[in-house]
């Protein structure tokens, strides 16, 4: 995964100038994506803070929704919400499968971070009676965690998928979108490019998606470098 580095003096938040974030990995893979990349613009309006920004996915894929730029957000109450650019359009065949994964993914977020924390033996007395650690609890937990991934990629697949228009850099653009457990992802088509926002529905509605271009970045890497 390439990642963005904060620069001392920079402050986080997509709203700011793109430029004083330096881009600390390939520049030539980032440069493919040779146009706009997606931000909430002014994200303390928002309550949100840029908590990550990175290049994720193989390169070499054939897959258009493999590779993403995303950007992720969290509120002052911890809530999350991203903003993947994808490097190109997908087919409108595979665009439900996309929407449907990406709010999967937000909803199981949590489930993942539950089942990838350590599990804390509890403390012995010295006994005889003390129990061995058999790891049965990871095991019932692992159990938990997947009934839950199950319940969630179900409910999700039976939520309605709508059509509409969402606002980019001010305009209205067609898309479509789905809800579950009072999550919304929404895949959207501007600029030329492919947007999946993700996050808690009302939030999604109300904050403003703009695009900027990835030039911003690279030159942000030239100027910290100390080039032209």
């Amino acid at each position: 995964m390439d990642e963005i580095e904060q620069q001392p003096g920079a402050t986080g938040g997509a709203g700011h100038d793109a430029g004083r974030r330096a881009w600390n990995g390939d520049d030539a893979r980032l440069a493919q994506f040779s146009g706009v990349l997606g931000e909430v613009h002014d994200p303390l309006t928002w309550g949100l803070d840029l908590e990550d920004q990175s290049l994720t996915g193989p390169a070499d894929s054939d897959d258009p929704t493999s590779e993403r730029f995303v950007r992720a957000y969290r509120s002052f109450t911890g809530e999350a919400l991203e903003v993947e650019t994808l490097r190109t359009r997908v087919a409108d065949a595979d665009v439900e499968d996309v929407v449907r994964a990406a709010c999967s993914g937000a909803l199981a977020a949590p489930l993942h971070a539950d089942i990838a924390a350590p599990v804390e033996a509890a403390p012995s007395d010295g006994g005889d009676e003390a129990a061995a650690d058999d790891g049965s609890d990871f095991a019932d937990s692992f159990q938990d965690y997947r009934s839950a991934m199950r319940a969630l990629v179900a409910e999700v697949d039976e939520a309605p998928l709508t059509t509409g228009t969402f606002v980019v850099d001010g305009d209205d653009a067609g898309c479509v979108r789905v809800t579950a457990r009072e999550t919304t992802a929404v895949y959207v088509a501007a600029a030329d490019r492919a947007l999946v926002v993700t996050g808690p529905a009302d939030l999604v509605d109300r904050v403003a998606v703009v695009t900027r271009p990835v030039d911003a970045l690279l030159s942000g890497r030239r100027r910290a470098d100390g080039g032209a």
